[in-house]
C-alpha cells in the first residue's frame, strides 16, 4: 500500500534530481573559462550516474509499495505526484504517463471532471511532446484522443473548482487546431473545434468565472493563430467547409479589426490581410508588399540577450509574418526569377533574425519554431552547402549534445577516411560515381567532405527524438526505446524530402546496421546493397568509437579508452564492422595515436569549441562539397 510519507519522499528526491541536473546544464551554458567548464562537464558525467542509480531505486520503492489494482487513496496520491510533476515543468514522459494510466480508471469511476480533465490534459500533453516530432501517428491518435476527451468535459466547465485546470480546456482545443493538421486529415472537426472554442468563451457561465483569465486570453490567442494557419490548405477544402472557414474568419477578422488590426506589424494586421487575400479583396502583390514592408521596416528586431516575453513574441511576430508571406508566394505559381525578386526583399531581414536564434532564448518553444522554419524555408534556398549549415544551425544545434556527438563522429571518420585514401583507395570506388584509384585521389578532397558531412548529419533523426530520451536520467522504458530506435528512420524520412540531405540518406538510415546486414537496425533495411556501403560502415565505426570513449556526456557508463576500445573493433571485424576499415585503422600507428587523443584529451576540447558554437559565440566551418 502506497503511504504519503513515501509519495512525498518519491517527489522531493526526484525533484532534486532533475533540478540538480539542470543546474549543471545551466552552468555549462554560462561559464567562460575554458578550464572551469571542462571541470564541470566531467563532474557533470560522475553526478549524472549516481542520478541514474538513484531513480531506478526511487521508481522501484514506489510501484513496489503500490498495490496491484490501485485504490482511490492510492491514486489521490498518484496523481498529486503527476500533476506537482507537470506544474513544477519536469516533463518526464515515462513518470508521467505511468501514474496517469494507472489512475485514470480509478477517477472515471469517481467521475470528477477536475480531476479528468487534468488527467486527460497531462496524457495528451505528453504523448503530443514525445510522438509529434518523430511522427508517430498512433501515438498522435492517442494524444489527439486524450485532448478530445478533456474539451469534452467543457459542459460540466462549472464544476471545475481550480481556475489553472479550467485552462486546460481551452489549451486543448488549441492542441487539437495545431496537431490535427499534421496526423489527421478531418478539416470538418477543426473548423468545429474553432468554432466550439470561441462558443464556450463567449458563455455566459465560462465569463462569470474566468473573464478576466489572461492565460484563457492567451491560448484563445494561440487558438486564432492555429486557425490562421490553416487558410493554407482552403484549396483542399469542400465547397461547404470552405465557406464555414471563410464565415469564421470574417468573426476572426473583425475580432482583430477591433483590436488594432489597422496597426500595420501587428499580430491583428496580419489576420485582417489574410481573410482579405482569401477572399480576393486583396491582390497577392498587395499582401506581399504590406507583409514586406511590416518585416523590414516595422516589426522591432528582437533582443535576444533579454528573455521578457516580449522579444519571444517578436520572434514569433517575425516568424509568422515570413511564413505568411511565403504561402502567398507559394500560391503565386512564379518562375524562378520572379520568386528570387521577391524572396530578395523579406528572406534577409527573416533569416538574420530566426537564423540566429540563440539556444539559450526561450529553449523549448523556440525548438518547434526553428524545425518549422527550416521546413518553410528550405525550398526557397540554393545550394546544397546553404542548406546543410541551416540544418546544423537550426535543428542539430537545438540538441546540444547530439550536435557534439555529431562533431566527434565526423572528426573520427574524416582521419580514418584520409587514413583509407592512403593505404586502401580502392575500398571507396563507387562513392558518388568514382570509378578507379586514381579517381580516389583525384577527388580527394571531395570525399573527405562528403564523409564530414555524413558524420555531421548521421543522427539528424536524434533531432525529432523528444528529449526525455535525448536527456534521460534513468532507465527507457519500452516505448522509449522503441522511440530511440526510429532515429535513423526519422532522420531518413527527413533526407527524402530533403534535396541536400538526400545524397546522405542511406547512412542516415543505415548507421546501425553490421557490416554483415544480418543485425542492428532497422531491420527490414539492407545495407549491404548501397552504392555508399562503405560510407556507411565508416560512418558506424566513427559512431562505435565516440560513443564507447566517451566519458563525459553518459549517464549510464564510463567510457573506454580507445585502444580497449580497437580490441572490440577487431573482435567483431567481418561480423559487425568493416574488415578492411578496421585494419586500416589497425595498421596505422599515427592514427591510432590520433584518436587516442581525440577520444580522450582531445574531446575535451571539441566539446568547449562546440559548445561555443551552439552559443553562437564561434562560426562553425563546413567544408564545400
Amino acid at each position: 500500500m502506497l503511504e504519503r510519507k513515501l509519495a512525498e519522499k518519491f517527489r522531493k528526491l526526484y525533484t532534486e534530481n532533475s533540478l540538480k541536473l539542470k543546474n549543471y546544464e545551466d552552468q555549462l551554458f554560462t561559464l567562460q573559462d575554458p578550464f572551469d567548464w571542462i571541470q564541470l562537464l566531467s563532474e557533470r558525467s560522475y553526478v549524472m550516474r549516481e542520478v541514474y542509480a538513484e531513480n531506478e531505486e526511487l521508481m522501484a520503492e514506489l510501484w513496489d509499495n503500490c498495490s496491484d489494482e490501485i485504490t482511490p487513496e492510492e491514486a489521490e496520491l498518484l496523481y498529486d505526484l503527476a500533476i506537482g510533476f507537470f506544474f513544477d515543468g519536469h516533463h518526464d514522459f515515462v513518470v508521467l504517463t505511468e501514474f496517469c494510466e494507472r489512475i485514470l480508471p480509478v477517477f472515471i469511476d469517481i467521475d470528477e471532471p477536475e480531476f479528468l480533465v487534468a488527467i486527460y490534459h497531462v496524457l495528451g500533453s505528453e504523448y503530443a511532446k514525445f510522438y509529434r516530432s518523430v511522427g508517430d501517428d498512433k501515438g498522435m491518435h492517442t494524444a489527439l484522443d486524450y485532448f478530445r476527451k478533456s474539451v469534452a468535459e467543457a459542459e460540466r466547465y462549472s464544476q471545475i473548482s481550480s481556475p489553472e485546470i479550467r485552462e486546460f480546456i481551452f489549451q486543448d482545443y488549441s492542441n487539437l487546431l495545431i496537431y490535427l493538421s499534421g496526423f489527421q486529415n478531418n478539416k470538418s472537426e477543426s473548423i468545429k473545434l474553432y468554432d466550439d472554442a470561441w462558443t464556450l468563451w463567449e458563455n455566459e457561465n465560462v465569463q462569470d468565472l474566468d473573464a478576466d483569465n489572461e492565460n484563457i486570453k492567451k491560448s484563445l490567442m494561440t487558438i486564432e493563430d492555429a486557425f490562421v494557419a490553416k487558410s493554407k490548405g482552403i484549396d483542399s477544402l469542400s465547397d461547404d467547409d470552405r465557406e464555414r472557414y471563410l464565415e469564421l474568419f470574417n468573426k476572426a477578422a473583425k475580432r482583430s479589426a477591433n483590436n488594432g488590426g489597422a496597426d500595420k506589424g501587428s499580430p491583428e494586421f496580419r489576420t485582417c490581410i489574410t481573410y482579405k487575400w482569401l477572399r480576393g479583396e486583396m491582390s497577392s502583390e498587395e499582401i506581399l508588399n504590406d507583409l514586406i514592408d511590416s518585416i523590414n521596416d516595422i516589426i522591432p528586431t528582437p533582443d535576444f540577450e533579454n528573455d521578457d516575453p516580449v522579444n519571444f513574441e517578436l520572434v514569433m511576430r517575425h516568424f509568422k509574418y515570413a511564413c505568411t508571406a511565403i504561402m502567398v508566394l507559394g500560391s503565386m505559381k512564379l518562375k524562378a526569377s520572379a520568386l528570387e525578386e521577391w524572396t530578395d526583399k523579406f528572406l534577409p531581414k527573416s533569416m538574420q533574425i530566426l537564423s540566429n536564434i540563440p539556444y539559450r532564448f526561450f529553449t523549448g518553444d523556440m525548438q518547434p519554431v526553428c524545425e518549422r522554419w527550416y521546413q518553410a524555408v528550405e525550398p526557397m534556398l540554393e545550394g546544397e552547402l546553404n542548406k546543410v549549415q541551416l540544418i546544423m544551425k537550426m535543428i542539430v544545434r537545438r540538441q546540444p549534445f547530439t550536435y557534439i556527438h555529431s562533431q566527434m563522429v565526423a572528426k573520427i571518420a574524416t582521419l580514418i577516411g584520409k587514413a583509407i585514401i592512403e593505404a586502401d583507395p580502392d575500398l571507396l570506388i563507387g562513392v558518388r560515381s568514382i570509378e578507379s584509384s586514381a579517381e580516389v585521389q583525384k577527388n580527394k578532397a571531395y570525399l573527405l567532405s562528403f564523409i564530414t558531412i555524413s558524420g555531421l548529419v548521421h543522427d539528424i533523426g536524434k533531432c525529432y527524438i523528444p528529449d526525455t530520451i535525448n536527456r534521460q536520467n534513468r532507465s527507457l522504458n519500452t516505448k522509449e526505446y522503441a522511440t530511440i530506435r526510429k532515429h535513423s528512420e526519422v532522420g531518413y524520412r527527413e533526407a527524402q524530402k530533403n534535396a541536400a540531405l538526400r545524397p546522405y540518406a542511406d547512412v542516415i538510415l543505415g548507421h546501425h546496421k553490421h557490416f554483415d546486414g544480418l543485425h542492428g537496425y532497422p531491420l527490414v533495411y539492407d545495407n549491404t546493397k548501397s552504392h555508399i556501403r562503405v560510407i556507411i560502415d565508416l560512418i558506424s565505426i566513427a559512431d562505435s568509437v565516440e560513443a564507447g570513449t566517451d566519458t563525459l556526456s553518459r549517464s549510464y557508463t564510463k567510457g573506454k579508452d580507445f585502444k580497449k576500445l580497437l580490441k572490440e573493433l577487431q573482435a567483431e571485424a567481418g561480423t559487425r564492422y568493416n574488415p578492411r576499415i578496421v585494419k586500416v585503422i589497425e595498421k596505422n600507428h599515427e592514427l591510432i595515436e590520433e584518436l587516442e587523443n581525440l577520444t580522450g584529451q582531445g574531446r575535451y576540447d571539441l566539446y568547449y569549441k562546440a559548445m561555443q558554437e551552439i552559443l553562437g559565440k564561434e562560426k562553425q566551418e563546413i567544408p564545400d562539397i
